[in-house]
C-alpha cells in the first residue's frame, strides 16, 4: 500500500511541476523495489526533466529490461533519444513501442512522435552518426592536420 501511495505521490508531484520531489518519491519506491518497471520510468522521466540524462536513460533502459513489453518505458526512452538527437536509437525505441502498443490511441501517440522527428530533421541540420569508420582520406586528413602544426612547432622551437 505504501509504494502505490508514494507511486501516486511522485505521479502529482510531476503534473505539479515538482519533478526532483517526485524523483524523491521514485527514488525510495526503486530502492524498495528495484524490480518495478513503472518505478523506474518515473524516475527516468523526473531525471530527465531536471537535467540528469545519463541517469534518465539508464532508468528508462532498466525499465525495458524489466519488462520488455512495457509500451510506455519503450515510448519514453524512444522519446528522450529524439530530444538528444541520436535518431537512429530513438526509431529503434519507437519500433519497439509500436510492438508494444495495444490500443489504437497508443498508436497514434507513436505517430505523432515519429511525425514530430521527422519535422526536426526536415527543418535540422543533418548531424553525422558516427556509426561508419572514417575512409583512408579523411583519416589522411586528420592525420597531417595533427602532424603539420606540431612539426611547424617543433623546427620553430629549434631555430
Amino acid at each position: 500500500m505504501e509504494i502505490s501511495r508514494r507511486f501516486s505521490e511522485g505521479l502529482d508531484l510531476m503534473n505539479h511541476g515538482e519533478p526532483a520531489a517526485a524523483a524523491s518519491c521514485f527514488e525510495q519506491i526503486v530502492q524498495a523495489l528495484p524490480e518495478y518497471a513503472d518505478a523506474h520510468v518515473g524516475l527516468g522521466i523526473a531525471y530527465a526533466v531536471t537535467g540528469k540524462i545519463y541517469p534518465a536513460l539508464d532508468h528508462l533502459e532498466e525499465a525495458t529490461n524489466l519488462e520488455p513489453n512495457n509500451f510506455f518505458a519503450h515510448f519514453k526512452l524512444g522519446q528522450l533519444q529524439f530530444k538528444l538527437h541520436v535518431p537512429k536509437r530513438g526509431y529503434e525505441e519507437t519500433q519497439k513501442t509500436l510492438n508494444c502498443a495495444r490500443s489504437i490511441e497508443e498508436r497514434k501517440l507513436v505517430g505523432q512522435l515519429i511525425h514530430e522527428q521527422k519535422q526536426r530533421e526536415h527543418k535540422g541540420l543533418a548531424r553525422p552518426t558516427w556509426d561508419r569508420p572514417f575512409s583512408r582520406k579523411t583519416l589522411f586528413l586528420i592525420g597531417a592536420s595533427v602532424v603539420v602544426p606540431l612539426l611547424y612547432m617543433f623546427l620553430v622551437s629549434v631555430r
